[in-house]
């Protein structure tokens, strides 16, 4: 019986915290001040491609654009207090847990069975309690600024893409649309971006050894259907692209919604980002951005630039889950503010990332491999769309850290795409993609119970092991 009324005091207390997380979520998404709505309130919620396409009709004086900025740094500031407020709560009642864990400690040299149930129950209060905490505390300083990043960057889009349209299209009347960087797209696969892609294999070979020796790589999908799959998709687009090297792609099987390349002309795609693609267009857009990081040898250039060994940059590069712009987890988060795994070292986040000009190097010639390779670049956009926008996705992202402000990456982006010549049948989605994402989803809920056993920062008790034991 006591085994009973302890397991359901654990599934209420889970349930009222859960409740708390999401009605705090509702209220983070209310506007600070309901009652000066402006139209400019509804149109941030809209995708950027949505906004590409109204922006030429949205008219908008300086003054009201101006206003409504000074009312996104207000109701930054003010969501930023609340965040403060509950993760002080939260730790709060952490405290008072672990205050009464010290009086068990200390009240017997040894566990009662009564003492050994009450020990149980305070870890199995304790971990939600910080997990919830942690998470706070990277939604205040990582994803409060992306969503309002991403907020003002829709706001400067409104403003500025018209005109940026039109000096597109001036461009491409003039003559003058191949004078832009990388402007010789009916070239790729002859031209070349940077001479020594042979000369990275080494150096990711090396890293990779490294970061499987410390435990740090996820273990590989064994889905042979599913990894046909993606290995064709990515053949695919690196045979549309400026790769001189092979391309061998690897699928992790890791909920991240992750992907990253290795200098050298190595893959890897995480089943959760696989998972989260809703098209093959998107999933396509973020393995060409990936390739392209390759093809312009940025891992080696800013290993150079960095001046620290090959091999740990590449491996802290993995840890901080450098890619396209999608989630990390909790633990991530903390090994990267307190240093990870056995190398005991805080790291700096600004060597980690790749620099402001090589990620808008990779944005735009992503989309020059996905358009070759016959799919919609603007899936690339509506991705990374998705993860600046969608609640629990970047509130621990280390991504948007140290990557080039919203607007610059979509305008840049989006306005490659104006410049490429038009293709008919662009492939936005396939039924084959769609039968991997059905494949993948069954599976997931099938072997869910693999994840306890994947690496992680900290490892908690599985409360209801622990108490079934007892």
């Amino acid at each position: 019986m006591r085994q009973t009324n302890s397991t359901n005091g654990r599934k209420i207390f889970a349930v009222g915290l859960c409740g708390l997380l999401v009605w705090t979520n509702l209220w983070a998404s209310w506007p600070a001040d309901t009652a000066t709505v402006s139209p400019l309130t509804d149109l941030v919620q809209e995708p950027y491609l949505a906004l590409l396409e109204q922006a030429k009709e949205l008219k908008f004086s300086e003054k009201e654009l101006d206003a409504f900025r000074k009312d996104l740094k207000k109701e930054e500031k003010a969501e930023k207090k609340r965040l403060e407020q509950e993760e002080k709560e939260l730790k709060q009642q952490v405290k008072e847990l672990r205050r009464q864990l010290d009086q068990l400690n200390k009240s017997r040299s040894r566990d009662t069975s009564e003492m050994a149930l009450q020990r149980s129950e305070l870890h199995c209060q304790i971990l939600p309690l910080e997990q919830a905490q942690n998470a706070k505390k990277a939604e205040r300083e990582d994803g409060l600024p992306v969503a309002y990043d991403n907020k003002e960057a829709k706001v400067d889009l409104i403003e500025k893409w018209p005109a940026q349209k039109t000096a597109i299209i001036l461009a491409l009347e003039s003559g003058e649309a191949r004078h832009r960087r990388f402007g010789d797209v009916e070239d790729i696969g002859i031209r070349v971006l940077k001479e020594g892609q042979e000369k990275d294999i080494k150096t990711g070979e090396e890293a990779i050894r490294e970061m499987k020796a410390s435990a740090m790589m996820p273990p590989e999908a064994e889905d042979e259907e599913l990894i046909a799959y993606v290995r064709e998709l990515a053949k695919d687009i690196a045979d549309h692209s400026d790769l001189q090297i092979p391309l061998r792609l690897t699928v992790l099987d890791s909920d991240e919604i992750n992907a990253f390349a290795m200098p050298g002309g190595f893959l890897f795609v995480n089943t959760g980002l696989i998972a989260k693609a809703e098209t093959e267009s998107e999933l396509a857009g973020v393995i060409a951005h990936e390739i392209a990081h390759v093809t312009a040898r940025h891992g080696a250039r800013m290993m150079n630039k960095a001046n620290i060994t090959n091999i740990f940059f590449q491996a802290a590069q993995v840890a901080a889950n450098v890619f396209t712009g999608g989630m990390v987890g909790v633990g991530t988060y903390y090994a990267l503010q307190y240093g990870f795994f056995g190398l005991g070292m805080v790291l700096n986040l600004t060597l980690l990332g790749v620099s402001r000009d090589y990620e808008e190097e990779a944005d735009q010639l992503g989309a020059q491999y996905a358009w070759n390779a016959g799919y919609d670049p603007k899936g690339f956009v509506s991705f990374f769309d998705k993860m600046a926008s969608e609640n629990g996705y970047v509130q621990s992202t280390s991504f948007f850290r140290t990557h080039p402000p919203f607007f610059e990456r979509i305008v840049s982006t989006f306005s490659e795409i104006e410049y490429l010549p038009p293709k008919r049948n662009l492939i936005v989605d396939s039924i084959a993609f769609q039968e991997i994402k059905e494949r993948l989803s069954k599976a997931q809920q099938k072997d869910s119970w693999k994840s306890k056993g994947r690496p992680s920062l900290r490892r908690g008790l599985e409360c209801d092991e622990v108490v079934a034991t007892l």
